[in-house]
């Protein structure tokens, strides 16, 4: 049997230049607890959106944690703001967040 190694916390500022920041696993964001939302899972890990909010307030912008849970549009335009961002640890988490909302569907738009 394998032994799996916990993963290493490294601060995000830490990785903000690095190309490391791109293969963060969603391990690094996540770890909450799973509520209801509009996602094809049915649920989404608190921790990402609150991730998310934190590093986008570093850029100034707010985010509605439960309004990303019911608004997909709202939750589109978040993660896409996301994304256009300059650090790689948030557009990291915008990639993820985008997989988990469009998983299993074949045209999201």
């Amino acid at each position: 049997m394998a032994h799996l190694q916990r993963p290493v916390w490294i601060p995000a500022h830490d990785l903000a230049d690095s190309t490391e920041a791109a293969l963060l696993p969603i391990e690094y964001f996540g770890g909450g607890r799973c509520l209801p939302a509009l996602v094809p899972a049915g649920c989404i890990d608190m921790a990402l959106l609150a991730s998310l909010k934190q590093l986008m307030a570093d850029y100034g912008e707010t985010v509605a944690v439960q309004r990303m849970r019911y608004d997909r549009a709202y939750a589109f335009a978040c993660i896409a703001a996301a994304h256009s961002a300059s650090d790689r640890v948030l557009r990291r988490l915008a990639v993820i967040l985008f997989e988990i909302y469009t998983s299993g569907i074949e045209d999201p738009f």
